[in-house]
């Protein structure tokens, strides 16, 4: 069973004129086969004199003549993965620098498939120089365009098993940040806190990524020597994944009473998350959405210290939708949507409340909907 939106994948390509789509990124490899990436590299691509890299490619006319190129040592790992939807997988010869093998493999397949001197689309931002170097020798008839965007397209709507890992993810990120909060002292620093946060991920099954720390006054997110102390509000915005699933979350907290106006500023990011969602759902168009958000941080009393930020995110952050102004992406059912209400005042700090939502069929959901409000703790 093709494990993407085959339809969504013709018409992303059929709208770009592109006749085979070649991956090779990590988290396109993995959505292309249904889930499978060589998991001896999978945190890490550097081998050797150069780096692992692998392959699938599609072909738009004729979705099912698609073929995966990986080494010859990992068959052990696709029989483990169980079968692909994929029959067709070949190897590149087992050297150090695997990137000219794979990509004179794809060449000679693509020719053999006649799609050699066809639209190729690869993906630029992912693709080794010295590979695409061997595709446009190999391959000089080609067109070669950048895959990128098409395939954030047909990634957009999740699927409900990707979105069951998002909610997972969300919710073990936000567990751990909470965790962190209920056991912090006033000598810990953010660097303590950021590693807080980074063994609450990982107890709770996920990966971790990363967390950002800010406590107030000043607006610096990096973990450093500084200590939080009594009454410092102190903003946490961290970063995992589950299964390549990423969630992106941030909450506030206060070892003891936090200053009047940071719960003020704090409830303000409430009330504006509150109203930007609720105008969230299918049909609207992300540049409306960009202007409801961005009204809704500069009103009110805080205005001048508010910012308004939302993206799409999955196998990616900031990927498809993209809430700007200059969208012309329309919300639908399945797209995710993560939510940034920001107020960053020098004397305050950082105050912040992210969360993501799933359009749904009337509105949207929220995934991991946990721990939101201000965490005060004893400290003690």
């Amino acid at each position: 069973m093709i494990p993407f939106d085959r339809e969504r994948f013709e018409r992303a390509a059929r709208k770009r004129g592109i006749d085979v789509v070649l991956a090779t990124s990590r988290h396109n490899v993995a959505y292309l086969t249904g889930g499978y990436y060589n998991m001896f590299f999978a945190r890490d691509q550097r081998f050797g004199a150069g780096q692992y890299l692998s392959a699938v490619a599609v072909p738009a006319a004729r979705i099912e003549g698609a073929f995966y190129i990986g080494r010859d040592s990992e068959r052990d790992f696709l029989a483990a993965f169980g079968p692909l939807w994929i029959t067709d997988v070949q190897s590149a010869p087992r050297r150090p620098n695997m990137t000219v093998e794979v990509a004179a493999k794809a060449a000679e397949l693509l020719r053999a498939r006649g799609l050699g001197a066809g639209t190729i689309a690869v993906e630029l931002p992912f693709l080794p120089a010295d590979a695409f170097a061997v595709l446009r020798g190999e391959l000089p008839g080609a067109t070669f365009v950048d895959a990128t965007p098409a395939l954030a397209d047909v990634r957009a709507v999740k699927a409900p098993g990707e979105l069951e890992r998002l909610e997972l993810a969300h919710r073990r990120v936000a567990d751990a940040i909470h965790a962190t909060f209920a056991a912090g002292r006033p000598d810990d620093t953010l660097r303590d806190l950021a590693a807080a946060v980074e063994r609450g991920v990982e107890e709770r099954g996920a990966e971790y990524l990363y967390a950002l720390t800010n406590v107030g006054p000043g607006l610096t997110r990096a973990a450093t020597a500084e200590r939080w102390g009594r009454g410092r509000p102190l903003h946490i915005d961290a970063g995992a994944e589950v299964d390549g699933y990423r969630a992106d979350v941030a909450r506030m907290g206060s070892i003891g009473a936090a200053p009047a106006r940071a719960l003020e500023m704090f409830e303000a990011c409430v009330r504006a998350q509150a109203g930007i969602r609720g105008r969230v759902g299918p049909g609207v168009a992300c540049r409306d959405l960009s202007r409801i958000g961005t009204d809704a941080m500069a009103a009110g009393p805080f205005g001048r210290f508010g910012k308004f930020q939302a993206h799409g995110i999955g196998l990616v952050s900031h990927e498809v939708p993209a809430v700007t102004p200059e969208s012309d992406t329309v919300l639908e059912p399945g797209m995710v949507v993560s939510v940034e209400t920001d107020y960053l005042d020098p004397e305050i700090g950082h105050i912040k409340l992210e969360d993501s939502v799933v359009v749904s069929g009337a509105g949207c959901e929220g995934l991991g909907d946990v721990h939101r409000g201000w965490s005060t703790v004893a400290g003690a």
